[in-house]
């Protein structure tokens, strides 16, 4: 129900930071990074999409990507509600 708009944000924040001097410099090192994206350190080791990558998490990667000249907002953080994301 979150947007795939919202979603490539998200993307956005993760791309962001790993070109930032503040964070880790690759996707897995940011996404992994301790205290930063809940459950991330869970799946990302498994060597396959699992049922947490769903097509509605991929639809936001790839709108990010396919349209990154759209997702220039420098936005390094982001919080949510339950109901919508905070970018900043």
């Amino acid at each position: 129900s979150i947007p795939a708009s919202e979603k490539a944000k998200v993307v956005e924040v993760i791309m962001n930071r790993v070109e930032s001097g503040s964070f880790p410099d690759s996707i897995y090192d940011v996404v992994t990074q301790r205290g930063q994206f809940a459950g991330a350190s869970g799946y990302a080791n498994l060597g396959a999409y699992s049922s947490q990558v769903n097509d509605s998490v991929k639809a936001g990667v790839d709108e990010y990507f396919a349209n990154q000249s759209s997702y220039h907002h420098g936005y390094l953080y982001f919080h949510g509600d339950g109901r919508q994301n905070y970018f900043r």
